[in-house]
């Protein structure tokens, strides 16, 4: 009697690790969520930029940030286009890169026109964060310049903000080695800046090779 009961219990053992062995082995695998800077695959997307978006889909990525913006298009594409030329291929347009110099007062208002066209395309493409790569270097040099370009920043963030998107900064290496007055450059500008305004990108390579740990 105890042996059988013995073989039952192995034999119902056996039946349940297969049977949980079985349904694990039907569960999908859960999808990654991964995008691309479009700006790694620069040079292809100019050649071709269908098959470079369908190749960008084929690999499995979710999402992109397109670098490509001109005169209200993206990579020559009118956005509504560029958006659904993403879509068929699986891709939803994130953020993008793109911007302008700190202006002088004389150009202030021209350039603050660019922004607006600038806006309204990428609100056009869909996507939810407006991101500017770069400063001039004398932000580098002079606190006050520095203090200009967050000044100019909040005003961008708040026309960003007024039609439902987030803009924000893409740092490099010298946000982080470059002190003005003992004070770090991204710290400063955090500092500086609207957070309901401005919000920050931040680059893990460069940041941590401008000798920061961000982690």
């Amino acid at each position: 009697m105890k042996k059988r009961s013995t073989i039952s219990i192995v034999l119902i053992t056996v039946v349940t690790g297969l049977i949980f062995s079985t349904f694990y082995s039907f569960k999908t695998t859960p999808q990654k969520n991964i995008g691309l800077q479009l700006y790694s695959i620069r040079d292809s997307i100019k050649k071709d930029v269908p098959a470079a978006i369908a190749k960008v889909g084929k690999m499995g990525y979710k999402f992109v940030e397109p670098a490509g913006y001109k005169d209200g298009k993206f990579y020559g594409m009118e956005p509504v286009a560029f958006k659904s030329l993403c879509k068929s291929n699986g891709l939803k347009v994130l953020s993008s890169h793109t911007g302008q110099a700190l202006p002088d007062s004389a150009n202030l208002a021209k350039t603050m026109a660019w922004w607006d066209t600038c806006i309204d395309a990428h609100v056009a493409v869909g996507t939810k964060f407006l991101i500017q790569p770069f400063m001039g270097g004398e932000a580098y040099r002079s606190l006050d310049t520095l203090k200009r370009y967050c000044d100019y920043f909040n005003m961008i963030g708040e026309k960003c903000k007024a039609k439902g998107i987030r803009f924000g900064y893409h740092n490099h290496d010298k946000e982080f080695s470059t002190k003005l007055d003992g004070q770090t450059i991204y710290d400063f500008m955090l500092t500086n800046t609207d957070t309901s305004k401005v919000m920050f990108e931040m680059d893990l390579y460069w940041t941590c090779y401008g000798w920061c740990q961000p982690c």
